[in-house]
């Protein structure tokens, strides 16, 4: 998709020639940087071939960098305190290189001499057993399948032979723009209230968890905006405190589109969508965007959409978060999950279409709260697909303690949720454990004033400990005020 397409599908994100970068890339405006940066005495003008690095040291923190269109290869920045980075339209870091030279081996295309290998990090699916590598080959921007060994080399795959500095591949490159990617990420580095703006940034050999705009521990109160992020092996935006992403488009990167740890991060206005083509494992970490051990964390107004794996995910000692009018769509892991944390407030989101087929006990949630307490889930619509997911979960396993305690289900309402099943029985509601059940059900987990819409009323959509059907449910105390009706909305 192109960021064309992005302002006409999305245009609550974006005002008319609000950011002038988008619109001088769907040609409303002929404007050369993004909104906020004009030529100045104090900008520095950069244009393709320079060493980027370079022109940041020899400049004082705080400069303003003005990239010219065209294509940045293999740079990678450290910038200094407060430095800003803008974009004039079309101006690209790719941190791939262009192979040219190639030579047949049996069935094989080959080019010899690749010394890159980056670090290795995370879990894969049966299907991408080389997930972990950080490097990726791309004919004509589309990646190819990385395979474990050479025999596998089919069309579509490829196989790095490490030891002896070799790709190996099975489709012919004439005619083809063939790359593959050698620099870790595009900005890195502690320096402080730095802005990345309407930039194209693709093709870094990132490993999982990391980011191509951020690596691995970026420094404080980045604000990241208006930027495509694709095609880089690991997460396209990584994040610490009062760091900001904006209205950019992360799409089809290798991992997941934005993470990150800490206090008072913004993700707001986003298009995240289609990452995880690498093939991490879901239960791993993969998907739309996932955070940890955050604090007053907001994310609001994003399209979350069509990854493989969580559309968004909190974990782990989360504390006091806000997840407010987002549209969690089509992901085919579960749609918003807060796992093993305390206190957040789910609202006003649109939850549609998520979860994998046959999902099990209340797995694969369009809103999922695990091992977490003191959580508000109101005003959202969650509509269950008829083949796959389920609605809101409360979910207690043995998980041990965290921060501020105990890591049980407790003290959390559902209430005033719109929640729509379209097929019965397929998908469920309401509280399950594997660890302490007769507790569970004395922590003041409450469902109450949500309108169900269900094509059988008499069907078991909910489970409080075990499967229950709407008067069931009722009698244990549940849903005194709720209603429930065969009145399903048009599908979208």
């Amino acid at each position: 998709m192109t960021l064309t397409r992005l302002i006409t599908l999305r245009p609550r994100f974006f005002s008319a020639c609000a950011v002038l970068v988008l619109c001088a890339i769907t040609g409303t405006a002929d404007v050369a940087y993004a909104a906020g940066a004009v030529e100045s005495s104090d900008s520095v003008p950069l244009k393709p071939g320079d060493d980027l690095q370079r022109v940041v040291d020899s400049h004082p923190p705080g400069t303003t960098f003005l990239l010219a269109a065209g294509v940045y290869r293999l740079q990678s920045v450290r910038p200094k305190e407060g430095d800003s980075f803008v974009g004039a339209r079309g101006a690209i870091l790719n941190g791939a290189r262009v192979l040219t030279r190639f030579r047949r081996e049996g069935r094989y295309w080959v080019a010899a001499g690749q010394n890159q290998q980056g670090q290795l990090n995370g879990a894969c699916d049966p299907e991408h057993p080389r997930c972990m590598h950080p490097e990726d080959l791309f004919f004509d921007n589309h990646p190819l399948r990385h395979v474990a060994e050479l025999s596998s080399v089919g069309p579509g795959t490829w196989f790095f032979d490490y030891p002896n500095h070799k790709i190996y591949f099975a489709d012919d490159p004439s005619g083809h723009t063939v790359e593959t990617s050698v620099a870790r990420s595009a900005f890195a580095g502690p320096a402080g209230h730095v802005t990345i703006r309407g930039l194209i940034v693709e093709k870094y050999a990132i490993p999982a968890q990391f980011g191509a705009i951020g690596d691995q521990y970026p420094g404080p109160n980045w604000v990241v905006e208006h930027n495509e992020v694709r095609w880089n092996h690991g997460t396209g935006i990584s994040l610490v405190d009062g760091s900001k992403a904006l209205e950019n488009f992360v799409h089809d990167n290798g991992q997941k589109g934005i993470g990150g740890v800490g206090q008072n991060i913004l993700m707001q206005g986003n298009e995240v969508s289609s990452n995880n083509w690498a093939g991490f494992a879901l239960s791993w970490e993969a998907g739309g965007a996932k955070f940890a051990l955050s604090k007053h964390l907001t994310v609001r107004g994003n399209s979350i959409h069509d990854n493989i794996g969580e559309g968004l995910w909190c974990d782990i000692d989360c504390l006091n978060n806000l997840y407010e009018n987002n549209a969690v769509v089509n992901n085919t892991g579960g749609g918003i999950a807060y796992e093993i944390s305390y206190g957040a407030v789910i609202r006003n989101n649109v939850v549609r279409g998520n979860g994998l087929p046959n999902a099990t006990w209340l797995w694969e949630a369009q809103i999922l709260v695990q091992n977490s307490r003191d959580v508000e889930i109101y005003g959202n619509t969650v509509d269950v697909a008829p083949d796959r997911g389920n609605g809101i979960g409360i979910i207690q396993q043995n998980r041990g303690s965290g921060a501020l305690g105990p890591h049980i289900a407790a003290n959390n309402y559902v209430h005033h949720n719109v929640i729509i099943h379209r097929r019965s029985p397929q998908g469920a509601d309401g509280e399950v454990a594997d660890y302490n059940q007769k507790e569970l059900a004395n922590q003041n987990n409450r469902f109450d004033y949500n309108a169900y819409h269900v094509t059988d009323t008499a069907a078991p959509h909910w489970i409080w400990g075990t499967p229950q059907n709407w008067e069931g449910l009722r009698r244990l105390g549940q849903e005194a005020h709720g209603t429930i009706d065969t009145s399903l909305p048009p599908a979208r």
